[in-house]
């Protein structure tokens, strides 16, 4: 539809080509839309190609999205597929953003193409879940949900305790040391060999520094990983393989850099920083991901990661 045809429908016929198109979008859950005829309003789905060679806004944090996606499937199926390809994604033209992705992924022998869905509940700061991350379906199969089309969720996985409600502040010294029921310490060899802990710190560098002159733009600066702990609830500590893959978990992290960054940076790139990022997997699959800058200086969060407001509802900018 071109700005030429809405000159001649009626509210009410427009109205209706609206409902058709959400609908037709419907019917895949968002991610094949190529087809479909848009309407002239600033509430569809914007489309990019990314194997056409063309440009796309914020290529790093739509990677990292992917493999978000995968890391979720990994977690509740037991897989280890890795991203090959993007192929393609839309988006909500929302500020904050919901975003549908399709990928190629691999765990050889098998190839498989994935749809991942991300939906983003703040702007400049970590709070986003991932609502669906799935193998997609053959032509002849139906791809439905269980819940109505919504195409910007706000909603989120459901958590109890200390994985609910905000952040927690940085726990002391001791309590690292002394209550191993609750944390753990990670060898450099585990946090490196799972590859999510640097995926969950490169996301809260890419969300809290979004923009025409981000890092999300720009590139992500060096950072070095110098201590991981995992904090967990009611898991064995003799099985760290489970704490690493539990559904609910905090993740504190101490490293170094960011000088590339003036929104991020803190005295100078060789300071000491400190993040905290939580996990939270519920019953219904979602992936809830909030993450959070601490400041060593002042023990209180970094200007950087304060509070914001939140966009409510699903106003289109």
């Amino acid at each position: 539809m071109t700005t030429e045809d809405c000159e001649y429908f009626t509210n009410e016929e427009y109205d209706r080509h609206v409902g058709e198109y959400w609908r037709a979008v419907a019917e895949s859950d968002g991610f094949d839309i190529e087809e479909i005829d848009s309407p002239v309003v600033l509430t569809g789905l914007l489309s990019y190609d990314c194997q056409s060679g063309h440009r796309y806004p914020e290529p790093l944090l739509v990677n990292r999205y992917a493999l978000l996606g995968l890391h979720r499937y990994n977690i509740l199926q037991g897989t280890s597929f890795e991203l090959a390809t993007l192929q393609k994604f839309n988006k909500t033209m929302n500020l904050t953003s919901s975003y549908y992705i399709t990928l190629l992924a691999q765990d050889p022998p098998l190839q498989k193409t994935f749809q991942v869905r991300v939906d983003e509940r703040a702007y400049h700061s970590l709070d986003l879940t991932v609502a669906i991350a799935r193998p997609k379906k053959d032509q002849n199969e139906a791809v439905t949900t269980k819940e109505p089309f919504i195409p910007h969720f706000h909603g989120g996985a459901v958590a109890d305790g200390v994985f609910q409600g905000p952040l927690p502040d940085w726990p002391s010294d001791g309590a690292f040391h002394d209550d191993r029921s609750r944390f753990y310490a990670l060898e450099k060899s585990e946090w490196q060999a799972t590859g999510w802990i640097s995926l969950y710190l490169e996301l809260l560098i890419l969300t809290t520094d979004r923009g025409m002159f981000g890092i999300a733009q720009t590139g992500l600066p060096q950072v070095q990983i110098l201590r991981v702990v995992i904090e967990t609830k009611g898991i064995n500590e003799k099985a760290p393989d489970k704490r690493l893959n539990a559904r609910s978990a905090l993740v504190y992290i101490t490293f170094t850099g960011l000088a590339k960054s003036p929104r991020l940076v803190e005295i100078g790139e060789h300071v000491e920083r400190k993040a905290i990022i939580r996990r939270v997997i519920d019953d219904s699959g979602y992936l809830t991901l909030q993450g959070k800058f601490w400041s060593l200086q002042s023990g209180e969060k970094a200007e950087s990661s304060q509070k914001r407001p939140r966009l409510k509802g699903p106003r289109i900018f």
